[in-house]
């Protein structure tokens, strides 16, 4: 494949008005939310579309085609989160050989618009554009005895998360793929794939720099510039120098992962396998060391020490021009996400007085001429629905409307102080709403924290006096439950909405920092924006854990307003948490059951940071954080799930359609200190903690890939699964040599 050749959209392309009321058919309102905006993309890709009356490139691997080993979904993916509006396109291309002239159907599979051709033919131009489901389109070829080059055009315009990937299917008999690659022998490649099929790696993290690899014994590797072979089927091998920038990253949009490239040590095979690879934080803490005054000393000390950002100058008491460069780019461009800038941008103001000469006249000018909400003039992609960014987006207009109140704001022509009071409005019904019947994005290990930082913002920096209060009522009923819905550090509840590399590994969560300043447990890691905020707050007290509870039920309930969240619906949900001193399990039940999931976490059982189990229906190969739902973070159907007490039923559907036709389970043996496999059960103990897990027929263990002895596919359907935690316990499930004994359980329904 060819890397994607991008390049930003003008506002003269968008159909769109940029003032006025932003609903309707035609309103700006699309731009923000990736299921309405398809058929605008198609608008674009129609007013732009493709050449085609261009000659395909030929395919041949080297500078201009870079081969790639797809997933089990056969996608070629080139998905990216675009902070901006953004032009896509990119090129795949394929050899392959028949040994008779006939004629073949060829399914060419896409999220948007594209161009198929033949051995130089335009066969297909298809400009469908789809949201994260690609479409599928059939064309009737002939084909000639001998080699075909089949070359797949792909165009996409990236609002936010960005789902772009084709695949090519050839239907009827097999087909011979036959890459041109200069210098290769083809029985050397031919071995080189056995042997590569074979290769795994067991651990997905990492705190030392050290990997494992698994695969065929005697086999030589190439890793990077490192040689290395399999003794007793294992080799470890270190990270480079250049994986040091991973160390840490905590985003919802980073996964804090290197790629480890492994070919066989013999020039004469082109061909290779990508292994993603997390370089964990190393500070993780599952009980408390030392008072409060200690938990915050280090929390401040790691965030001097990470890359310069708002956090670093806020903890640091001094702002650098270089510190706020990214900030500023995202407000000047209205980038996604701006509006946590701003916030940031708006209590450093507040809070330190140490600016480096006209870098505070900058910011100052950054937030007068930006955008606070849907509402006011301007076309951009920033996301102002979730229920995260409602609040973020309120608290920087009102905080800036309040900072700057005789001021006149350029973008809307309104004062300061019309600003602060449309803000405040806001605010205030959105945090009322909470309040009344909690969050919509329950117990998210990513967005309690942009919450929260929203919230203590408020307690600190705004005029009104009700509103400081419920903020601060609000803020508390956050931290407080993160304390319920957490174990040893790990927020292992289930989430309304979460991501890949947080539910493998606590270290990643957004929360992990705030834990760890509020009651000294957690992880420290890049995320530390909100936790510092909170650090420094001077009004704000954090409240003390309330009392561990073994069981309890989180309940949250409300309202969509379609013109806030674009749905307009009630939400609701109901999550179960079960604690010991040794494991958690915890389950969001019956949570819209058998309708099309995104990135819900439904239920999991927590051993540790890094052995945190569940299942999810896969929707396709990717680990992206711009698929959603995708291989691992949320569900394409969701589950019916239950939960009593330490055990967990969950029911998955799996249509004769789907794509992927399987459940699996995330079940990493190297972070568990023993396991086994018993019947239909997969049974693992870690300190003294025991998990089981268990669905019709037991499950395999997979052996090779990046997710080595982590991923257990059924030998079944995969539509049950059933999960028990214990502990020591003589009360708790007994482990015997033909199973688990333990209580009989039954589970009624209806509906679908």
């Amino acid at each position: 494949m060819r890397p994607v050749l991008a390049a930003p959209v003008p506002d003269s392309d968008l159909p769109l008005a940029a003032t006025g009321s932003p609903w309707g058919a035609d309103g700006r309102w699309v731009l923000t939310n990736g299921p309405d905006v398809a058929p605008l993309k198609r608008r674009l890709y129609l007013a732009r579309p493709l050449p085609t009356d261009q000659p395909p490139p030929d395919v041949v691997e080297g500078p201009d085609f870079r081969r790639i080993h797809t997933g089990m979904d056969g996608l070629v993916d080139w998905s990216e989160f675009c902070f901006t509006p953004t032009y896509r396109t990119a090129v795949a291309g394929t050899a392959f050989e028949v040994d008779q002239a006939e004629w073949r159907t060829l399914r060419v599979t896409s999220t948007g618009p594209v161009l198929l051709h033949v051995n130089g033919e335009l066969l297909l131009h298809a400009d469908t554009v789809t949201y994260m489901e690609p479409a599928e389109h059939e064309v009737r070829v002939w084909l000639p005895s001998g080699i075909s080059q089949v070359v797949i055009t792909s165009w996409q315009v990236g609002f936010r998360e960005c789902r772009q990937v084709v695949r090519l299917r050839v239907g009827g008999l097999p087909v011979r793929v036959v890459i041109p690659s200069p210098g290769a022998d083809e029985w050397v490649a031919a071995e080189a794939e056995r042997v590569l099929n074979a290769v795994g790696t067991p651990t997905w993290g990492t705190t030392n720099g050290e990997v494992t690899l698994t695969g065929p014994e005697g086999a030589r590797l190439r890793v990077g510039r490192e040689v290395v072979t399999l003794t007793d089927g294992r080799a470890t091998v270190r990270l480079g120098e250049d994986a040091a920038g991973a160390v840490g990253s905590a985003s919802m949009l980073a996964s804090g992962e290197v790629v480890l490239r492994v070919s066989v040590d013999d020039d004469r095979s082109p061909v290779f396998r990508e292994f993603p690879v997390a370089v964990l934080p190393p500070l993780y803490r599952p009980e408390p060391v030392g008072p409060p005054e200690q938990w915050r000393a280090e929390l401040l000390a790691h965030v001097r020490a990470t890359t310069p950002s708002v956090a670093t100058e806020l903890a640091g008491g001094r702002v650098r021009a270089a510190a706020l460069e990214r900030s500023l780019w995202m407000i000047a461009n209205r980038a996604d996400c701006a509006d946590f800038e701003a916030v940031g941008l708006l209590t450093l103001l507040h809070r330190v007085e140490d600016w480096e000469p006209g870098l505070r006249d900058e910011v100052r000018a950054a937030l007068l001429g930006f955008k606070y909400w849907i509402d006011q003039p301007g076309l951009d992609a920033m996301c102002y629905f979730t229920e995260n960014h409602q609040l973020v987006w309120h608290t920087a207009e009102m905080l800036a409307g309040e900072l700057f109140p005789d001021e006149t704001f350029g973008n809307t022509g309104w004062t300061g102080s019309a600003h602060a009071e449309h803000g405040r409005a806001l605010a205030a019904e959105w945090i009322t709403r909470r309040l009344a019947g909690g969050f919509s994005e329950f117990n998210s290990n990513a967005y309690l924290a942009i919450d929260a930082l929203a919230l203590v913002s408020i307690v600190e920096l705004a005029a009104d006096a009700a509103l400081v209060a419920d903020a601060r009522e609000l803020l508390d009923r956050i931290l407080t439950g993160l304390s319920v819905t957490s174990w040893r550090g790990v927020n292992g509840a289930a989430h309304g909405r979460s991501y890949v590399n947080t539910v493998r590994s606590s270290r990643f969560e957004e929360t992990a920092p705030i834990l760890w300043l509020c009651y000294g447990v957690g992880a420290l890691n890049a995320a530390v924006l909100p936790a510092t905020a909170l650090a420094t707050a001077s009004r704000y007290e954090i409240p003390a854990a309330p009392a561990s509870q073994e069981l309890v039920t989180v309940s949250s309930s409300g309202e969509y307003r379609f013109e806030h969240d674009l749905l307009s619906r009630p939400y609701g949900s109901d999550v179960v948490v079960y604690k010991t001193a040794d494991v958690m399990l915890s389950t969001v039940e019956d949570y819209r059951s058998g309708l099309p999931g995104l990135q819900e976490h439904i239920w999991g059982a927590t051993l540790g940071p890094e052995t945190q189990i569940y299942v999810t229906h896969a929707p396709n190969s990717s680990t992206s954080s711009s698929a959603r739902p995708n291989a691992w973070a949320g569900n394409r159907i969701l589950p019916r799930a239950r939960q009593f007490r330490d055990v967990v039923l969950a029911l998955y559907r799996i249509p004769p359609d789907d794509p992927m036709g399987y459940t699996h389970a995330w079940f990493p043996l190297s972070t568990l200190d023993w396991w086994e496999q018993r019947g239909v059960w997969t049974i693992g103990r870690r300190g003294g903690g025991i998990v089981a897990l268990a669905c019709e027929g037991g499950a395999r263990i997979v052996t090779t890939g990046p997710d080595a002895y982590q991923e257990l596919r059924p030998h079944g359907p995969g539509t049950a699964w059933v999960c028990v935690v214990g502990d020591p316990d003589p009360a708790e499930p007994e482990f015997w040599s033909d199973g688990v004994r333990y209580r009989d359980l039954s589970l009624d329904w209806e509906g679908p």
